[in-house]
Parts: structure tokens; sequence; C-alpha cells
């Protein structure tokens, strides 16, 4: 597999910069996410700027994923973007951003992820989405006034 996020630093040696404007498939950072997944390539632009003996990054990294609603579990498309900034000595070869962008993947990725705000998530009792149709059931309805206590009472021992 090539290394699309993998630059050269001999023209920003020469010339002082370089731009950048890549693409990677969405299989190179298939592990990036702890949940959800990524869909279609993840892209990278920016500029490497030579400053004194340093290579500097600067750019985004951005693209598409799809998660699951944390209340309803019904999938949710969304846009990933992150800023990346980045420093490398000059003559330490190729400057390869991938782990950066792989990085910035597990850090863009919400801990909840919803729908909609007003999400109204699934039916305790017969598992329905209340966003779809109203089953009937009275929310918390599976919950029982009379389910077992954890703690005994003080008065019942």
């Amino acid at each position: 597999m090539s290394e699309p996020f993998k630059f050269p630093l001999t023209e920003v040696k020469e010339i002082g910069e370089l731009a950048v404007k890549a693409e990677a498939p969405a299989e190179l950072f298939a592990d990036a996410l702890s949940e959800g997944k990524l869909t279609g390539a993840v892209s990278l632009v920016g500029v490497i700027r030579r400053v004194d003996e340093e290579a500097n990054f600067e750019g985004v990294a951005g693209g598409r994923w799809q998660f699951e609603c944390t209340r309803c579990l019904t999938p949710v498309d969304g846009e990933w973007r992150e800023k990346l900034d980045v420093m490398v000595p000059i003559d330490s070869g190729p400057m390869d951003l991938t782990e950066d962008v792989r990085q910035s993947i597990g850090l863009a990725q919400p801990m909840k992820m919803f729908c909609k705000p007003d999400c109204k998530g699934l039916c305790s009792v017969c598992h329905k989405n209340r966003n779809l149709a109203d089953c009937g059931h009275a929310e918390g309805a599976a919950e029982s006034s009379t389910r077992p206590r954890l703690t005994p009472r003080p008065d019942k021992g």
C-alpha cells in the first residue's frame, strides 16, 4: 500500500515550503475510532514550511464517518475536521503525517452522537424507536415500583 500522507522534505529545504493536498482510503485508519466507522476517503490539506532547521506542517485533516445514535441506535452520518500542527527536524527524511492524522481522528470522535438533539430514544418496554411512532407505553414503564431493594431498610433489617 502506498503512503499517501508521507512527503519528501527536499523541496521544503530548497524552496521553503510545499503545498499539501492528499487523500487516503478509510481502510488505512480502520483502527482510529473506538466506535463507528469512517466512510469515504480521509483528506489532508495544508502547507509544510521550513522554520529554521525544522519542517512545520499546518493544515486540516477531514472526512466523513458514521456512528449509531446513543439513544435510538439509528445510523448517523457526519463530517469531521481537525487542525494539525506538526514539526519535525528538516533532515529527518520524509515527513509522515499518517499517525498524526490517525490521532486527530480519535480526538475528533464524539463521546456521544445523537440523530437529533431531542431524540426520544427506544421504548424501554417494546424497544421501538419513539421518534418514528408512539407505542403507547409511558416513559420508564419497564421500571417497576416493586423491584427489590439493594440496601436493607433500617427498620426491616
